[in-house]
């Protein structure tokens, strides 16, 4: 019983070992900016995933973003102006010169 709960001992030392490394990897790499669209701000649009043809780009654009709830994003397409809700996590930035 006792080499059984070594071991476990062992074992959690280094999980939280390797837990500590990712976490502090992801602090480093991790940018809050990237996560958050200002108003007013031109971004990319995801659609959910369905078929479509490979060859195509996933992401439409450019969008400008209207109205910010939270994690809930209103866009406005430039080009027809047909306005989307969606989640943050369909939206990418837009890099213009």
């Amino acid at each position: 019983m006792d080499r059984w709960i070594s071991k476990q001992t062992l074992l959690l030392k280094v999980a939280q070992k390797n837990q500590r490394a990712t976490d502090s990897h992801y602090l480093v790499v991790h940018d809050p900016r990237v996560t958050e669209f200002p108003l007013h701000s031109y971004v990319l649009f995801s659609p959910p995933v369905g078929r479509s043809n490979k060859l195509l780009n996933r992401r439409r654009g450019p969008y400008q973003v209207m109205h910010i709830s939270g994690a809930i994003y209103t866009i406005q397409d430039l080009l027809n102006g047909k306005v989307i809700v969606t989640h943050i996590h369909n939206l990418h930035s837009f890099n213009y010169d």
